[in-house]
């Protein structure tokens, strides 16, 4: 490495000394915290649903082939950038610029991964407020035996003032809950929710086997159907994993400042990516047997989570434990993702515009609950964000923070970063960040724009 890099470096590190709150100890907690974040992104409410219709194994492949080629390099990349800059995610990728000699405008990549987190917070914000709404009624035993038409009527007739105190209470738990900062929360919410979530996965993993169809599950999720998946089925299949490991909304960024120097990024993604899809997909068996056990007919989102759900565990021996298990499962790992997803915005408050963090906690709770106000209450701004705004930007922005890892940070610096790495392994992840990330996530995103304009 040059001298003009080695001096730079140790500057940096002389900064990090000074400046820096200490960060985690061991791969172990960086893997769990990532796998927290990415068990609440979203996809156990879409997946299930999809993968059947769209193939089932043929639709699972087009899935882990863009996890492993796009998705899990460039979250590797984001950690590198990270684990580089030790700051906030527009600092982080200022100091990389500047340490490469490259223009600093290159920051505002940061800053958009920041607003993209903010966006995917707010509409995960309502399975959260809808799920807490309808595990309180299984509890209640209100849906004892319910048809899934009561269910809807019931929801139906929750006033829009009810939801918003739930909303209320969920901003405050998630604010209260991340004041100690992502080096304190994140670490207890990998080592303690991530243990929990599985735990009642186990359980009602049990009971899918006990009473629920696993035949009709294993041929809707597994079996290989190349005739039914369409392009606009493989283009979903990609949009999902781009969106299934918090790539492209500034957490890598984040956890990657916090995370100790030296760790094997790659190897810890690598855990991450496959452990997310086990699970998704142990999940997705448990979904469908269930609901193939009473005749329901599978959907997605909301509609799986508040009335599918609810009216198959209701319908089966002791179904209204186990249901309580799994939607806390989901509502759990939810919560960890929303946690995570408000952390860049604010620690680019707090370290860009040198605001206190209970300030800038305060800024971020104030506009996260009167976003999802609007997208709880307005169809059309949730459609909006939703339905073309969200997947419009996250192949975008995963496109240019390729572009700028791979092209424009010199490779010697990249490797410092990753010295524990066999150099093969090291390679491969470059050569997919240079070549194969950028093209696909750019040729995804023309593909979702002409999508949403058609």
């Amino acid at each position: 490495m040059s001298d003009v890099y080695s001096e730079r470096i140790v500057k940096r590190e002389i900064d990090l000394d000074n400046n820096v709150q200490k960060p985690w100890r061991g791969q172990t907690t960086l893997i769990l915290a990532l796998l927290a974040v990415a068990l609440g992104m979203g996809n156990v409410l879409r997946l299930p649903y999809i993968i059947g219709e769209q193939g089932g194994g043929a639709f699972l492949i087009v899935y882990c082939l863009v996890l492993a080629t796009v998705v899990g390099p460039l979250l590797i990349a984001e950690l590198t950038l990270g684990s580089l800059g030790r700051a906030s995610p527009m600092g982080s990728i200022q100091w990389v610029a500047s340490l490469a000699s490259r223009d600093t405008r290159w920051r505002w990549i940061g800053a958009l991964q920041a607003v993209l987190a903010f966006l995917v917070a707010t509409l995960l914000l309502v399975p959260i407020v809808i799920g807490v709404e309808a595990g309180y009624a299984i509890y209640q035993g209100e849906w004892g035996a319910a048809s899934a038409g009561e269910i809807v009527a019931a929801l139906s007739e929750v006033e829009t003032a009810d939801h918003l105190r739930v909303l209320g209470l969920v901003v405050v738990v998630v604010v209260f809950t991340a004041l100690p900062g992502p080096q304190v929360v994140l670490a207890v919410v990998g080592w303690l929710l991530v243990p929990l979530i599985l735990g009642m996965l186990y359980i009602a993993l049990n009971f899918a086997f006990d009473v629920g169809d696993l035949s009709a599950a294993n041929e809707w999720l597994f079996k290989y159907r190349p005739e039914q998946l369409s392009q606009q089925g493989a283009l979903t299949a990609a949009l999902a994993a781009l969106s299934t490991l918090g790539a492209g909304v500034g957490i890598g960024l984040v956890f990657g400042s916090r995370s100790p120097q030296g760790l094997p990024l790659v190897r810890s993604v690598i855990a991450v990516g496959i452990l997310d899809t086990a699970i998704m997909l142990l999940t997705a068996i448990v979904i469908v047997a269930v609901t193939a056990a009473v005749d329901v007919r599978m959907t997605q989102g909301l509609a799986l989570l508040v009335v599918s759900l609810p009216y198959a565990f209701v319908n089966l021996p002791t179904g209204e434990l186990y249901g309580m298990l799994i939607m806390a499962s989901i509502l759990l790992s939810s919560l960890a993702a929303l946690i995570a997803l408000i952390e860049p915005m604010v620690a680019i408050l707090a370290r860009e515009l040198e605001s206190p963090r209970l300030i800038a906690m305060g800024a971020i709770a104030a506009a996260l609950y009167v976003a999802a106000s609007l997208v709880i209450t307005e169809a059309n701004f949730r459609q909006t964000i939703d339905g073309w705004l969200v997947p419009i930007l996250i192949p975008f922005v995963l496109g240019v923070t390729a572009l700028f890892t791979a092209w424009r940070v010199p490779r010697p610096i990249l490797r410092g970063e990753k010295y524990r790495e066999p150099f093969p392994v090291f390679y491969a992840w470059f050569l997919l960040l240079r070549w194969v990330a950028p093209v696909l996530c750019f040729a995804l995103g023309m593909l979702t724009l002409v999508r949403v304009l058609s």
